[in-house]
């Protein structure tokens, strides 16, 4: 009786050990990601390379970004049901749709609003001109 209680406990403290780590990062995502538009929309210039640990290492809160998310165990990309999905050309300049996601100037949330802050800031490591986001394909 007792070594089984011992057998169990040590089976339990090894996948704790093991799995609750994979559990904890499982809504991490990777260091380096490629941003792509919404299912099934062809995009026009080159997938944009984004570095995500660099911007989780200048301590920017995921909320900035993730502005939709009701916490940060919500989070999800851009081009999901509910957030940025309208890719087409007649939601180009609307707020809500996926190009202003990331290219609207007006706003700290996009990618190119953040970087030209930063670039005003005197930060020169932020790109604000288009290729240097979409490199040639």
């Amino acid at each position: 009786m007792k070594k089984s209680l011992i057998i169990c406990l040590m089976v339990a403290a090894l996948v704790c050990v093991f799995a609750l780590p994979a559990v904890v990062a499982g809504n991490a995502p990777a260091d380096n990601m490629v941003l792509k538009t919404p299912e099934g929309v062809k995009m026009t210039k080159a997938e944009v390379a984004f570095p995500h640990k660099a911007h989780v290492d200048t301590k920017i809160d995921c909320m900035t970004c993730h502005h939709k998310a009701e916490s940060q165990d919500a989070i999800t990309g851009c081009a999901v049901e509910g957030c940025h999905m309208d890719a087409s050309k007649a939601a180009k300049k609307d707020k809500k749709g996926f190009y202003q996601a990331f290219h609207s100037k007006k706003s700290v949330a996009s990618c190119l609003g953040c970087h030209k802050k930063e670039k005003k800031a005197g930060n020169e490591k932020a790109p604000v001109s288009c290729k240097a986001c979409h490199p040639k394909k």
